[in-house]
């Protein structure tokens, strides 16, 4: 488990617990092609359910894919840190789905699961200037790949790390239905557009 990140917009909900969120080998969307997503841009500040707020900072690139700059501030007896990701947005049926693979945490190039594989995550819109993101859960992932619903890897045991490597195409498919929306049953973060 990566300790720099106990309170990083796509993590903080995991660290709670002892696994890794759900991650994919593929991200989600390359089918249907990847956007900025201009509603997205700006500066947020990111509440988790426990904990002080982080601050996030989200850039559009020419590519299709955002920049999301995590600042956790200083505190107490904590330095603070900070963490980039590179986002992919796209909307499949009625889920708007966010990519985040992380690349640096404290200008330190990252490694590991999180920088290989995508952490997949469903926007909601809370109202204005709001938005909450939420993580797959890894049990009812673990139950859909048993079932043959999507491919993936679930280890063993409560704490094992679940992984879905289900190619383009079916991925897509999957994942724009009701079905896979509610698999986005962990709340992780509330962003509030700060003006």
């Amino acid at each position: 488990m990566l300790t720099l990140i106990r309170i990083t917009l796509f993590l903080a909900a995991s660290l709670l617990a002892a696994c890794l969120p759900v991650t994919s080998k593929t991200p989600v969307g390359s089918t249907a092609g990847f956007r900025t997503d201009p509603s997205l841009l700006g500066t947020w500040k990111a509440q988790v359910p426990a904990g002080p707020p982080a601050y996030l900072h989200i850039l559009g690139g020419e590519d299709g894919t955002m920049t999301a700059i995590l600042v956790n501030p200083p505190h107490a007896e904590d330095l603070g840190d900070w963490t980039t990701y590179t986002l992919r947005a796209v909307t499949l049926g009625a889920n708007h789905l966010l990519n985040a693979q992380e690349t640096l945490t404290n200008g330190e190039a990252s490694d590991g699961p999180l920088a290989e594989e995508h952490v997949v995550l469903l926007c909601l819109e809370k109202g204005t200037n709001q938005i909450t993101l939420y993580q797959m859960d890894d049990q009812a992932v673990a139950a859909a790949i048993r079932a043959g619903e999507i491919a993936g890897v679930a280890e063993p045991g409560k704490e094992g790390d679940v992984r879905i490597t289900a190619g383009e195409p079916a991925l897509d498919a999957f994942m724009k239905t009701s079905r896979a929306a509610k698999l986005f049953s962990k709340e992780l973060v509330t962003l509030t557009r700060v003006r």
